[in-house]
């Protein structure tokens, strides 16, 4: 997502959202009380983020506060789909048939499987429980 902030000194500050906003380059000394969200929140790359603007001299920042869920799934589902290729079991490698890889991989994606008659029906990856924390 490109970014809507100009840090210019030869213009006035202006608050253009969504299209533009103008901001000093540097902060003033009345930033750190008077800075208030301005508009609502977006997605750059893998980051949710909101623009903070001080409501004195204009100054203009974008706060990062969450990582994009959207991205955290896509990367799960890479994980898991490198984990069913390797074959990462809690006992020693065994031997697959190409059915059972079929399976996995398919269950990593979440996708149905064709299957034959004469198939088991797949069943899905365990996932891990949470444990509360102690601390």
């Amino acid at each position: 997502m490109d970014n809507i902030i100009e840090y210019r000194n030869d213009e006035s500050p202006r608050n253009d959202y969504p299209r533009r906003i103008v901001s000093p380059v540097n902060p003033s000394a009345c930033c750190l009380a008077n800075m208030a969200q301005t508009g609502h929140g977006a997605i750059d790359a893998q980051w949710r983020f909101y623009y903070k603007r001080c409501g004195v001299c204009g100054y203009t920042v974008r706060c990062f506060y969450a990582p994009s869920l959207l991205a955290v799934f896509e990367t799960g589902r890479q994980v898991r789909m490198a984990l069913a290729e390797m074959s990462l079991d809690v006992g020693g490698r065994r031997r697959r048939t190409r059915a059972q890889i079929a399976a996995e991989r398919a269950a990593a994606q979440r996708w149905p499987l064709h299957r034959g008659p004469k198939q088991q029906p797949v069943r899905m990856l365990r996932t891990g429980r949470l444990v509360p924390s102690v601390a």
